[in-house]
């Protein structure tokens, strides 16, 4: 009679155990998509945020800019709408989903902030299921690199806005390994579903142009 209560027990465990994983919330997942190259015109850096709408597909339905730098907005807008990710699930079904898409570019020079380009301008406001970043860091610029990059990195984020796991998705070396000290640095306010902080997925595209060198002054 023991070994048979216990038995149960052990089923009633794996039950709930089973329901519990069916009911999290898995956010949408970046499967495929390009980036951008960086425009060599770009006198200055910026950061740009953007609010990816995804169907049960996984496809990219809709890009709604939060923050915005010329010329960099545009840009990053239009290879986001190509992506395509592993749809959302909720209560283990599909679901429609929103996916931060967060650009910082580095200015073209080795010291910054730079004074030249435009200014960031928040133009809308996130939405709760979106985790918003709080700190953006800008990555440092490899020594020995001699090229523009961009680097698309995943980040997983906990209910208390820590960043748990960084993987590069896109790779551009030798900037990959900067970009992932950056990405690590973040921080974020949490996502939200139905009232609820809930772990997320944003991802962080890091841009390192070309440094320019200023000319020497004429004696």
């Amino acid at each position: 009679m023991f070994r048979t209560v216990a038995g149960v027990g052990l089923c009633l465990l794996a039950a709930a155990l089973a329901v519990g994983q069916d009911t999290a919330f898995v956010p949408a997942q970046y499967r495929a998509g390009t980036l951008p190259v960086l425009p060599t015109t770009a006198v200055g850096g910026g950061e740009v945020l953007l609010d990816a709408a995804v169907d049960l597909r996984g496809n990219v339905t809709g890009v709604t800019p939060l923050r915005a730098t010329p010329p960099f907005t545009e840009m990053f807008a239009a290879a986001v709408q190509g992506w395509s990710f592993r749809p959302a699930r909720e209560q283990g079904t599909y679901s429609a989903s929103h996916v931060l898409v967060a650009v910082v570019v580095r200015p073209p020079a080795l010291t910054f902030p730079s004074t030249h380009g435009e200014p960031a301008q928040d133009v809308a406001a996130p939405r709760a299921e979106l985790p918003v970043p709080v700190t953006l860091v800008t990555p440092a610029y490899p020594p020995m690199a001699h090229r523009s990059g961009v680097v698309l990195i995943e980040t997983r984020i906990d209910t208390a806005g820590r960043v748990t796991r960084v993987r590069v998705m896109l790779s551009a070396p030798p900037f990959d390994s900067p970009a992932s000290d950056a990405a690590w640095q973040c921080t974020f306010r949490p996502a939200r579903l139905h009232g609820t902080p809930v772990e997320s997925m944003a991802y962080l595209a890091f841009g390192f142009p070309e440094i320019v060198t200023p000319p020497s002054p004429t004696p």
